[in-house]
């Protein structure tokens, strides 16, 4: 792809800010509640693989408290930890409905991750969701009794700008961007920031940019690299120094119901999403 395509693409948007949340404690254990989405407009790009593997190597790694909760329907990151979406007795949807309080949906998952689940019947739910009262807010005041209680609440979003992401970023300080190596994934950086920009302006809330993190690279693809070239020069500071690979064993970990960590101890892919917990950790320390 020429370069001049790439440029045009990422220097036509609308910049996101790049101030981050004072580092202010000296360990995790010290540190108050750090609320992080995980987000993108466009499917296939690692989201979910990137949320549930931060939330499983934090607690791995870093013996962090975390609460990963799913409020993407397909119900990904529940089933990647092991989770029997459809044996599920409440979940997500009960809660944003003030059917059940978020201590009696959180499930103990076998990785130490805590996760409030959801499945296919949360999509069901959107449109009365959408009528409630402060239905952007649902989730925030959800979480507000129980987010102290964990070193990191995670929230893994759908691929969408609908009610269910906009519940996810009014509830979150940051939020972590996966972008794949695909003009693709250039052109979904747009949407991104859009959606970001609508958060803090219209509905108030001053969310912040953790960080771009790029996925799916494959270093011997000359696309992959011209678009991680691009990305680099033009986030700066605000790209993950991390870089997660194409690789296999990261599409088959989630069948296991088990991390990449687990399931490829080894493998690239689990080096570049330990490297990417050690630099979310370094953040806030």
């Amino acid at each position: 792809m020429p370069k001049a395509a790439l440029k045009s693409i990422l220097f036509s948007r609308i910049k996101i800010q790049e101030s981050r949340i004072l580092k202010n404690n000296n360990s995790i254990s010290d540190a108050m509640s750090k609320t992080l989405a995980v987000f993108n407009m466009k499917g296939g790009v690692g989201k979910t693989t990137t949320a549930y593997n931060l939330a499983v190597g934090l607690v791995k790694f870093h013996s962090a408290k975390v609460l990963l909760v799913d409020i993407d329907p397909q119900g990904n990151s529940s089933v990647s930890l092991g989770i029997p979406i459809w044996e599920l007795e409440l979940q997500l949807k009960d809660v944003l409905q003030k059917r059940a309080t978020v201590d009696e949906v959180v499930i103990f998952s076998k990785s130490g991750v805590h996760v409030i689940p959801s499945n296919i019947l949360l999509a069901e739910e959107e449109i009365p969701i959408s009528g409630l009262p402060g239905r952007e807010l649902l989730l925030r005041k959800a979480l507000s009794n129980i987010s102290n209680n964990y070193d990191f609440v995670l929230i893994d979003c759908p691929p969408n700008i609908g009610v269910f992401s906009v519940n996810a970023l009014m509830a979150s300080q940051e939020v972590i961007i996966p972008v794949d190596m695909s003009y693709l994934g250039l052109l979904g950086i747009n949407a991104v920031e859009r959606a970001i920009t609508m958060v803090r302006s219209a509905l108030d809330h001053p969310i912040e940019l953790a960080g771009v993190l790029g996925t799916r690279f494959d270093g011997r693809n000359k696309l992959s690299k011209e678009v991680l070239s691009s990305l680099e020069q033009h986030f700066g500071s605000k790209m993950f120094q991390a870089v997660i690979p194409e690789t296999v064993k990261l599409r088959e970990a989630p069948s296991y119901g088990i991390s990449i960590y687990d399931h490829d101890p080894t493998g690239a892919g689990a080096q570049a999403y330990e490297d990417f917990v050690t630099e979310i950790v370094s953040q806030y320390e």
